[in-house]
């Protein structure tokens, strides 16, 4: 970064931050200044990153449990982090689940799970901070969708890539409606990234296998996907709006 404080004043959201991506922006964004609330559903792994962070010269996060598919603890975490901050400059919802279910396989049930967390969790955050957002004038919404929003995961079932798909769609039809309330939302599509939920759901023979299918043969660690939230959120990207940024170390090239 050439400014290491350079979220200093700022203040956001940052959903699933308990583990993986989200875990890794949360520090990347504190580091450089920021006020966060963290939510994640194991509140557990917040308290655990809170630890890491004592004594930054960032404001104290605020961290919350929360379901990102349920309105009602959305909305509370949406409040509460105004009620700390009295702002919002920035959310970044990255919570999500990952199943390999195959589609023969695929029971209603885990598909509806699928869609509430990876879909409606993403819809949700964005409705309820956009208000704030618009009465502000000025937002930056970052979606973590995925390079499954691309193409079709090699790791999730049908039901984590339709769902990214409609991250990416649902980033694209709001970016259009806020931007002229100077609002930017963007879509980040990660490739393989080795996260925790990554590692318990796929052997390390596959793991390997996958890496050697790369141009970059090798799996991305969520410090280096934490860089290119930043830069997203950042007034680097000012003129950067509904978008979808691709970090997969070449997986697909468009």
């Amino acid at each position: 970064m050439a400014n290491s404080k350079r979220f200093s004043g700022k203040f956001g959201i940052v959903t699933g931050a308990g583990s993986g991506i989200g875990r890794a922006a949360a520090l990347n964004l504190i580091q450089a200044g920021a006020g966060l609330s963290l939510a994640d559903i194991d509140e557990s792994s917040l308290k655990a990153l809170t630890g890491e962070v004592a004594g930054s010269d960032a404001p104290k996060p605020l961290i919350q449990k929360a379901d990102v598919s349920a309105e009602a603890e959305v909305q509370l975490l949406v409040d509460n982090t105004v009620a700390r901050f009295g702002r919002i400059d920035f959310l970044v919802t990255s919570a999500g689940i990952l199943r390999r279910t195959q589609f023969a396989e695929l029971a209603i049930s885990e598909w509806d799970l699928m869609m509430a967390v990876n879909l409606r969790g993403p819809f949700l955050c964005c409705r309820a901070v956009v208000p704030i957002m618009m009465k502000q004038g000025a937002g930056v919404i970052v979606n973590v969708a995925s390079l499954a929003g691309r193409t079709a995961s090699v790791l999730g079932g049908a039901h984590y890539t339709a769902a990214k798909h409609g991250v990416v769609g649902l980033t694209r039809h709001i970016a259009r409606e806020l931007g002229p309330a100077n609002i930017r939302v963007n879509a980040f599509c990660p490739g393989a990234t080795l996260t925790p939920m990554v590692q318990r759901a796929t052997p390390p023979e596959e793991l390997e296998r996958i890496a050697g299918g790369m141009p970059i043969r090798r799996w991305s660690k969520p410090e280096e996907q934490a860089r290119v939230i930043a830069f997203l959120l950042s007034e680097d990207s000012n003129f950067i709006t509904g978008a979808c940024i691709d970090s997969n170390g070449g997986a697909v090239m468009v």
